[in-house]
């Protein structure tokens, strides 16, 4: 089975992050993990749409929160990664047949960027992920995944669904 998921994280406490979910769900689901000092969401609407203009605005305003990225894999064959920061995106790496060439962020962090750059997606989004402190099975998660978790076994009681 071909995967395409979406992910965002930000470096903040749940209950921030759930305010900051309830209020931009606009009537779609929406998942949240804890993983202090991180959460992860899961947007349905947005995951749906593959839009890389919403996703890079929905980041921006996550990133008020704290540290915030955003891992898209399309197919399996396109990879968008954004890192943001107080309302800004300070680093971003796209690439495939959808989604084009872009790579650029702060020097420090350019040979990560490189690095996964070289590798499939699903193995550059584990890549980018562990450096932030962020577990990689989190990045690599998509609510489509959640909804099969949540079907077929349940979820743990710590994830919060929205909708």
């Amino acid at each position: 089975m071909v995967r395409s998921f979406l992910s965002f994280h930000a470096e903040a406490p749940l209950e921030e992050a759930l305010a900051f979910a309830r209020a931009r769900a606009g009537g779609a689901g929406v998942y949240l993990v804890p993983d202090p000092p991180w959460v992860s969401l899961y947007h349905e609407a947005l995951e749906a749409q593959e839009d890389p203009g919403a996703i890079r605005g929905f980041l921006r305003e996550l990133s008020r929160l704290g540290r915030a990225l955003a891992f898209l894999v399309l197919a399996e064959e396109d990879l968008l990664f954004l890192l943001a920061e107080g309302g800004r995106v300070r680093a971003e790496l796209r690439r495939g047949p959808e989604l084009g060439e872009a790579l650029w962020g702060p020097e420090d962090l350019l040979p990560l960027l490189e690095a996964a750059q070289a590798m499939p997606p699903l193995s550059a989004v584990r890549a980018l992920a562990a450096p932030f402190g962020l577990h990689p099975d989190h990045a690599a998660l998509g609510f489509l995944d959640l909804l099969e978790a949540e079907e077929e076994e349940g979820l743990p009681e710590e994830v919060v669904y929205l909708e």
